[in-house]
């Protein structure tokens, strides 16, 4: 017999703010762009369409009201906005290699109306605590341009949070 929880809505809302200097993992609640912690190169989700990873967009540390499942922290991916003109078609080949390739144990994927790539991991507080990852590189079979994303800012190296 399975055993239902139920939780309380979240009653707070919280006012985010971009910081224009970069973040303090002990002070602060996350990031924007960047590099994503605590996870393997393998487990960094990768764009079904294009066979580049996508493009980490924020980490955040879940306030307490907003955790079903721990300690979570979670971060978000998405197409790259290089990719997300309707360029690239959608490839079977591509889709299939990048669905069947190990994941994050906590990885979630989405869609939009648009047909663009989503993914989040929910992060165990020792994972958001890790180093950064690398993104890992494109598949062998992708033929989409390569993002910028991978060769300007967070991802090309050097940035310490």
């Amino acid at each position: 017999m399975e055993m239902i929880v139920a939780f309380a809505l979240p009653s707070c809302a919280y006012d985010l703010q971009m910081l224009d200097r970069p973040a303090d993992r002990e002070r602060h609640y996350g990031w924007v762009y960047d590099l994503p912690p605590g996870i393997s190169s393998e487990q960094w989700p990768l764009d079904p369409v294009t066979g580049y990873p996508l493009m980490h967009g924020f980490t955040l540390k879940l306030p307490e009201d907003y955790r079903v499942h721990g300690e979570d922290m979670v971060s978000f991916f998405a197409t790259a906005p290089d990719h997300n003109d309707g360029g690239a078609p959608d490839d079977p080949e591509i889709r299939e290699t990048v669905l069947a390739r190990p994941t994050h144990p906590r990885l979630s994927r989405m869609t939009d109306i648009l047909d663009y790539e989503y993914a989040t991991l929910l992060l165990t507080a020792r994972e958001y605590d890790g180093a950064f990852a690398i993104p890992p590189a494109p598949l062998a079979l992708a033929t989409a341009e390569r993002p910028r994303w991978l060769d300007v800012g967070g991802a090309s190296g050097g940035h310490d949070i």
